[in-house]
């Protein structure tokens, strides 16, 4: 189950038998690869030396962890209005009836499954009567217990939409109880569950996290941006906490609560996306500690970026969990579980969407911008072992035995894949001595010219996609621009004949941008370079920009036939390569998404 059990602490117990261990972790490597049809970005279930994962298409795998094979799929029927894709949530594995029954949602159905062999046992669609364009989706891992799956649901956080929990009976998949975020009242879009909730099955309470309110003030309730708690057999509230008022910060609790004891109290834990870390007393949601982490930054007026969005996991001394993309690092904290005091931070992590893992003092987190997973010392927060995968981390680690299952691959919403090589992992400990490493590229950067005039925008492109045939505004809310710049850029590519014309303005010096206190500050930067890139972060140098920012260049790139749904702008040594992904993200400047691939044959 998403979490390991249904306290959601993603930490294994000293009694699981495994030689993972700080000592041991860096022996770790890959046995096996299983390419999926699209990105994936749930953690996997581990259940009778079986994987279970879905995949943004709705096809959704029980992987054998002995080699990787394939014993079954389920392909869902797609659903039309996701954010993002069909699958995004963990699996969750239980006996019902005497029967081990795979639980998970694509769009908004949930689907109950035999874990043997995938057979459909039951499908319960949420809102049926919505139609073609309902926007009710299901982003939350099922919770199994009390013989219900317990699942949250949102609505894009679109006004005139329902969120909230809903309890379906385990064995039929029939209706116990819904909890709507807006009591009944008019359906503001406001208080969607996307996080995944957890359960007290003594005081018999759930508790979930609920997300932000674009309507806010006028649609603002007491189930907006909180952490609350519902009676497990009715669905009824219990309490509600919200660490502020009315506002439109964007400020969502994803991730799952944490059940566990704080000097001997039981608490509910969870961080929200403002950074912040809040332990709560789990009868009366009262706040008992709070420990921010980084800072978020809202960008604008209900659009913020950083903060907690993946799970975060407890053990006994420590709990662990990374900060997302466009807050400052370091993005991996380790936080004391008694005292809510900062026991650590690693600045080798980059930002993540994923959830993190905690076996026998070693913590696992993968990073969604630099591809990199990564063992860590639980104590310390020393890196015990790294590893580049395939594509972004998104979804958190499943431990059993020796083994760790990881899972690769991410894009953004809307945009269509492109070189796509996601899938999920398996490894294991290797003999004394085994390591793994990454060799260094080679080459000269070619000679930069001062651009020529800007080319008139074609008038024969066709209406959109951003930056194809006409120029378009990148910005920069990705990283924080340097101190005392205001930076500028407009990217004009045509694919065929190939042109790449790039204007910006007030860069600063291109070593201003690398990320501070990561192990590429110390290489330094000489240039800023333009790069086109796939999924899998493979790519090719487009131009280099001269002394005033800008570039223009009509020679068609190597790998011309592939397709490429990334432009990237760089501060780079003296290489055409494009750097390796982690140190791509030290790198960053700025990046643009293409709605769609584009190649230059």
């Amino acid at each position: 189950m998403f979490g390991r059990d249904t306290s959601r602490t993603f930490a294994y117990p000293s009694s699981c038998e495994t030689a993972l261990a700080p000592d041991t972790a860096g022996r770790l490597r890959q046995k096996w690869f299983r390419k999926t049809s699209d990105v994936v970005t749930a953690s996997p279930a581990v259940a009778d030396d079986t994987a279970f994962v879905g995949d943004w298409s709705g096809k959704f795998y029980a992987i054998s962890l002995a080699d990787g094979s394939i014993r079954w799929t389920y392909t869902a029927p797609p659903q039309k209005n996701v954010y993002s894709g069909q699958i995004v949530a963990s699996a969750a594995v239980a006996d019902v009836g005497g029967d081990r029954i795979v639980f998970f949602a694509s769009g908004k159905t949930v689907y109950a499954a035999d874990a043997s062999d995938g057979a459909l046992r039951w499908q319960h669609e949420l809102n049926p009567a919505g139609g073609a364009d309902d926007l009710t989706e299901i982003q939350s891992s099922p919770l199994v217990t009390s013989g219900m799956v317990i699942v949250g649901y949102d609505g894009h956080d679109t006004p005139g939409t329902r969120a909230g929990l809903v309890a379906l009976d385990a064995a039929t998949g029939k209706p116990r109880w819904n909890f709507d975020s807006d009591r009944g009242g008019p359906a503001t879009g406001c208080g969607g569950v996307w996080s995944s909730p957890s359960v007290d099955t003594d005081l018999g309470l759930v508790f979930a996290g609920s997300a932000n309110c674009p309507s806010s003030p006028a649609g603002w309730n007491t189930y907006s941006e909180a952490i609350f708690a519902v009676d497990l057999q009715t669905g009824a509230p219990k309490w509600s906490f919200q660490p502020r008022g009315p506002s439109n910060n964007d400020f969502d609790f994803a991730g799952a609560p944490n059940l566990f004891e704080s000097n001997g109290k039981p608490v509910v834990g969870l961080g929200g996306k403002d950074g912040v870390y809040y332990a709560l007393d789990r009868a009366t949601g009262t706040l008992v500690w709070k420990r921010t982490a980084a800072a978020s930054r809202v960008q604008s007026k209900n659009y913020s970026t950083g903060g907690f969005i993946g799970a975060t996991a407890v053990d006994d001394h420590v709990i662990v969990g990374g900060t997302a993309i466009g807050g400052p690092c370091p993005c991996l904290h380790g936080i004391d579980r008694d005292t809510g005091a900062a026991a650590w931070q690693q600045g080798d992590a980059a930002p993540t969407y994923a959830s993190s893992a905690i076996v026998n003092g070693v913590a696992f987190a993968g990073s969604t911008t630099d591809f990199t997973l990564r063992a860590v010392d639980a104590r310390t927060g020393a890196v015990l072992w790294s590893q580049q995968l395939a594509g972004g981390v998104a979804g958190g680690v499943a431990i059993t035995g020796d083994t760790v299952v990881a899972v690769a691959g991410i894009r953004e919403p809307g945009v269509k894949a492109a070189g796509t090589d996601a899938g999920v992992y398996g490894f294991e400990l290797g003999p004394p001595g085994a390591t793994t490493t990454t060799q260094a590229s080679a080459g000269t950067l070619p000679p930069t010219t001062v651009a020529p005039p800007p080319t008139a925008p074609d008038p024969n492109a066709p209406p959109g996609p951003d930056c194809i045939g006409q120029p378009c505004a990148l910005d920069f809310t990705l990283k924080a621009p340097p101190a005392g710049t205001q930076p500028a850029m407009t990217v004009h590519l045509r694919p065929s004949p190939f042109r790449i014309e790039v204007r910006a303005d007030d860069l600063g010096p291109p070593g201003a941008w690398i990320r501070k206190g990561s192990s590429t500050a110390a290489k330094g930067a000489v240039a800023y370079g333009v790069f086109v890139s796939d999924d899998s972060l493979k790519g090719s140098l487009l131009c280099v920009l001269d002394g005033s920012y800008d570039c223009v260049n009509d020679v068609v790139p190597d790998n011309p036939d592939r397709k490429y749904n990334r432009i990237s702008i760089l501060s780079i040594e003296n290489t055409p390569a494009l750097p390796s992904a982690s140190e791509g993200f030290d790198r960053l400047v700025t990046t643009k998404s293409l709605d769609q691939p584009v190649s230059f044959k």
